[in-house]
């Protein structure tokens, strides 16, 4: 187990860098480390969130009740919309607190996020290759974009930026993919929010607010964010900390009804991703307030970013879509496909990566960019 000084930053730090080299407490430390696992059980509720549209696609006969497309909304829309801001925000807040020489970043990141990115990339395509060639599965294996054997050139190098709808094969490696062009350029960010820092806020929030090509609206907005609160030396903390569980569950219950009652007429998008994000930083202080949670969380903490990458396309995509053969899909059966493939999958995912950290080492330390 490592110390707490050593705790990686959600999905793509090493090491959380020592008192001697940043500013870091040790209480942010231990709170980032709480919820990094519980944020991934989110992300994996939201690639399993069966709408009306993918039934369509799927030809299934649904028929979803209104409370649980509302239950549904409230885990993958609104708390699980604050999963990935979060992982943001704690790349940045951690790289410019310790505020590695640039030749030293690359290095570390190359094995943090390259390698991995490549490697489940890779096994992605090996997945998709052995289900298109065994009968029994290639059921499972028809969308035309995913034919391995009709891939040109072009397909090959799209694998690892945008193969489909601005995603890469292996979906939500987006996150990385976005993270790695942000610390390549993180030199020119970090010369300009010093600089002119008025106009790269400016710059983020409009990026936020509107959206940019790929996700790099939400990834600018909350990595930068990360830099401002390393560079004046704020807890955001301490912020998320200041208003009550009341008002936590206020504003959320605000925010469903408003989707309840107008859907997307009234856009809300700051409100809908900033809240539920502070409602996880306040959620941390309670996990380690309480020691044994914590040491769970902690040691959960250590395979976040191996559920992650093995999560989809290679467990929930393929439990969700048996579940969609063996589960009625009407009535409290689209509840239960709803929790059931994600409830199987952590279990079986973190599983793998347990047996696999125990019977081989080196190759869970590749895979998980040697967290």
């Amino acid at each position: 187990m490592e110390n707490t000084e050593q705790t990686r930053t959600g999905l793509t730090e090493s090491n959380v860098p020592t008192k001697k080299a940043t500013s870091i407490s040790e209480e942010d430390s231990k709170r980032i480390t709480a919820i990094r696992f519980l944020l991934i059980v989110f992300v994996i509720f939201i690639h399993n969130n069966l709408n009306a549209d993918d039934a369509i696609y799927y030809h299934l006969n649904f028929s979803e009740p209104a409370v649980i497309t509302w239950i549904k909304y409230l885990i993958c829309s609104l708390l699980g919309g604050a999963t990935v801001p979060l992982f943001f925000l704690f790349a940045g807040f951690l790289q410019f607190s310790k505020d590695d020489s640039y030749p030293i970043l690359l290095k570390k990141r190359a094995k943090n996020l390259l390698v991995p990115y490549v490697l489940w990339t890779l096994l992605g395509v090996l997945a998709f290759f052995i289900g298109q060639s065994i009968p029994r599965l290639s059921s499972f294996f028809q969308n035309p974009g995913n034919i391995v054997r009709d891939w040109n050139t072009l397909d090959w190098v799209n694998l690892f930026w945008s193969h489909d709808k601005g995603l890469p094969l292996v979906m939500q490696l987006w996150f990385v993919r976005d993270l790695m062009v942000l610390i390549l350029l993180s030199p020119i960010l970090k010369l300009l929010a010093r600089k002119v820092p008025a106009l790269v806020l400016t710059a983020m929030l409009l990026g936020f607010l509107n959206g940019l090509p790929l996700g790099f609206g939400t990834a600018l907005f909350f990595y930068m964010a990360g830099f401002f609160f390393a560079e004046y030396k704020i807890s955001f903390f301490k912020f998320a900390d200041k208003i009550n569980w009341i008002s936590y569950a206020v504003l959320l219950s605000l925010l469903l009804l408003n989707h309840i009652a107008f859907g997307d007429k009234i856009a809300l998008h700051g409100l809908g991703t900033i809240i539920p994000c502070l409602f996880f930083l306040k959620l941390s202080a309670c996990i380690i307030k309480n020691n044994k949670v914590f040491a769970k969380a902690k040691y959960l903490a250590v395979f976040s970013f191996f559920l992650y990458a093995i999560h989809a396309p290679f467990l929930v995509s393929f439990l969700n879509k048996v579940s969609y053969r063996i589960i009625p899909l009407h009535g409290i059966g689209c509840l239960v496909q709803f929790l059931l493939p994600v409830i199987i999958t952590v279990i079986l995912g973190t599983a793998i990566g347990i047996l696999m950290k125990k019977i081989c080492p080196p190759v869970f330390k590749l895979l998980n960019g040697s967290r």
